[in-house]
């Protein structure tokens, strides 16, 4: 037992003399011969020419060396264009040693004197600073010293179209950046900001971009210097629209008519928080919004609340935007179907829910406010449930954008319109009555207006329980006499009115349009093509009664839905005419008298 407890000691007290070799080595370790190794590693993480003058230890014995590092330089890429990434004269950096044990470099403390780095990002999105993801296992959070020297940075990206040179400049009165830069080739300044890096803890900093089309101003705190990871900024931006504010921060946004912002904004690796936005986008007010973004490798998911006091849609389009909107009405003349484009290309790497409320809609007659939620799941978007609210009742429903495994998206619509009257849409007009409609419409397209124009499903409107000029009522039963004659203050009854068009690919035929009045009753047969909303609509009319003058041939409507054309019979307006059709009633040659529909029955069939 002594025997083996003798042995037992030493072969403890050899693994701790190992063990304290190996701590001694790696304090006093010569790092300098490493520098060709270093180079070639650098090389290839690269992939270019890197050449290091010396690298120095400062310290003899020490588990946080200070390296000296000397005439750094490494080429950039062939991709990036002709020149350096890096070349720095001197560079100072302390880092732990017990932790490369683990695979980790943990930098903690950094001394820069004289050089330039030149960042590039392409088209194609590949970052000369970071060609792969091997970096990783580093950290620069824990850094409690930075001094910087004579160090300028330039900045090109393809991407966003932006560009800055900055020069950086760290020592006991503070950190400082600040340089020249464009953003869609239009100049701007940019300064960042903040206390002397001296040790850790929590970091505070200002940053501003200001230009002629932009002016950022940021306020926050780090949790450690430099530590984008973790940190709060309260922000306030101006610029002449949102695309130019996502060259920035490069959250997919769009043109828009100018904006002004502010926000608080905090980001907690992978996860952005934004509270408190608001502010204006042209005329349009943004009461309150938050919502939280968080990054998954190339997934982005989003949940959030945007609530505008009022929204006009027409800002959400730039200048360059709506004058184009404007020609393509000059040429194709004013449309019900907008062309908002609703291709979802670009959005394959975003997930999640949006809800959205409107108190007040702007330059929209009739339309009062909104509410909506908008989810997206891998280039489907899901538009529901669905409210406009109307002066005169709502239109709910739900619409489904798909562009999975689609060039082209496939929108389909479900939506209602209840509890409305006709005056609501035809303002001024001397009919009115409740109405109901209901739109179930599935067809692709790059735009709303391509998606209706190439759709199938069906489309109905009814009425009933109105009122309209007894004039009116007579003429829609081609009774000449009652309408030229009639009072023009007189009422007549509409009972009911239903119209359902059948649409395949586009072209929506009339099955049935049916006018019931208290005077007469009105048919009508043809043909809605919705690509370019034009009509083609032959009305016949039956009187309730027996009539003097009697229009024997249908009245036709062409044109468009927005400027429709009346066209009544070659003759009609003619003596010819009259006394043809005055012959007819000497004769006794009457018309049939039309009935009174059954009202419910066409109510159901147009809008089921």
């Amino acid at each position: 037992m002594a025997w083996l407890s003798r042995n037992w000691r030493y072969f403890v007290g050899g693994i701790v003399a190992l063990a304290l070799l190996i701590l001694l080595i790696l304090a006093a370790f010569p790092w300098g011969v490493l520098r060709e190794k270093v180079s070639v590693k650098l090389a290839e993480r690269f992939g270019s020419d890197v050449s290091i003058g010396t690298i120095e230890r400062v310290e003899p014995l020490s588990f946080s060396p200070t390296l000296v590092v000397r005439d750094l330089r490494i080429a950039q890429p062939s991709w990036a264009g002709p020149g350096d990434l890096v070349r720095l004269q001197r560079i100072d950096f302390r880092f732990r040693v017990l932790p490369l044990l683990r695979g980790k470099f943990d930098l903690t403390a950094l001394a820069v004197d004289g050089g330039r780095v030149a960042m590039v990002r392409s088209r194609d999105g590949r970052k000369n600073w970071a060609p792969d993801k091997r970096g990783d296992k580093g950290s620069a959070s824990a850094i409690t010293s930075l001094t910087v020297r004579n160090l300028v940075i330039d900045y090109r990206d393809a991407v966003q179209n932006r560009r800055f040179s900055v020069t950086v400049v760290s020592d006991a009165q503070g950190f400082r950046a600040g340089g020249d830069g464009a953003i869609d080739n239009r100049p701007v300044k940019v300064s960042l900001n903040g206390p002397a890096i001296v040790g850790d803890g929590s970091w505070p900093f200002t940053a501003r971009v200001t230009g002629p089309t932009i002016n950022v101003d940021a306020k926050g705190t780090m949790a450690s210097p430099l530590d984008t990871r973790q940190m709060t900024v309260d922000l306030t931006a101006r610029a002449d629209n949102l695309k130019t504010l996502d060259a920035l921060i490069e959250a997919g946004l769009f043109g828009t008519q100018p904006i002004a912002l502010t926000a608080r904004v905090r980001h907690d690796d992978p996860t952005w928080v934004i509270e408190k936005l608001s502010g204006s986008i042209g005329r349009s007010r943004l009461a309150a919004a938050n919502a939280t973004v968080t990054k998954d490798g190339e997934k982005t998911g989003i949940d959030g609340r945007l609530h505008f006091a009022t929204l006009s849609f027409d800002d959400l389009e730039t200048d360059e935007g709506r004058a184009e909107a404007a020609a393509v009405e000059r040429r194709i003349g004013p449309r019900v179907v907008p062309g908002t484009r609703i291709n979802l290309a670009k959005m394959g790497n975003l997930d999640g829910k949006l809800a959205v409320r409107v108190d007040r809609l702007l330059d929209m007659p009739g339309l009062r406010s909104l509410d909506t939620v908008l989810a997206i799941d891998d280039r489907r978007l899901t538009v529901a449930p669905l409210t406009v609210r109307l002066a005169q009742g709502s239109i709910t429903g739900r619409v489904v954008i798909d562009q999975r495994g689609r060039t082209s998206p496939k929108a389909t619509f479900d939506l209602r319109l209840k509890d409305s009257r006709i005056s609501t849409f035809a303002g001024g007009a001397p009919i009115d009555a409740p109405l109901r409609a209901r739109l179930r419409l599935t067809g692709s397209g790059d735009t709303i207006r391509q998606a209706i124009g190439r759709s199938n499903g069906t489309i109905g409107f009814a009425a009933a329980g109105g009122v309209l000029p007894a004039k009116m009522a007579s003429m829609l039963g081609a009774d000449v006499a009652r309408g030229v004659l009639t009072d023009d203050d007189a009422q007549a009854r509409l009972r009911c009115l239903g119209l359902r068009l059948d649409v395949t690919n586009g072209l929506g035929r009339i099955d049935p349009l049916l006018i019931d009045t208290s005077r007469a009753q009105t048919r009508g047969q043809g043909v809605v093509r919705l690509s370019d909303e034009t009509l083609s609509i032959a009305l016949t009319g039956t009187p309730k009664q027996r009539t003097l003058l009697h229009l024997d041939r249908p009245v036709r409507i062409t044109g468009r839905i927005q400027s429709p054309a009346v066209q009544i019979p070659p003759g009609v307006k003619s003596a010819g005419g009259i006394l043809r059709m005055l012959g007819h009633a000497i004769r006794g040659d009457d018309t049939p008298r039309a009935g009174n529909a059954d009202c419910g029955a066409l109510v159901r069939r147009v809008l089921g």
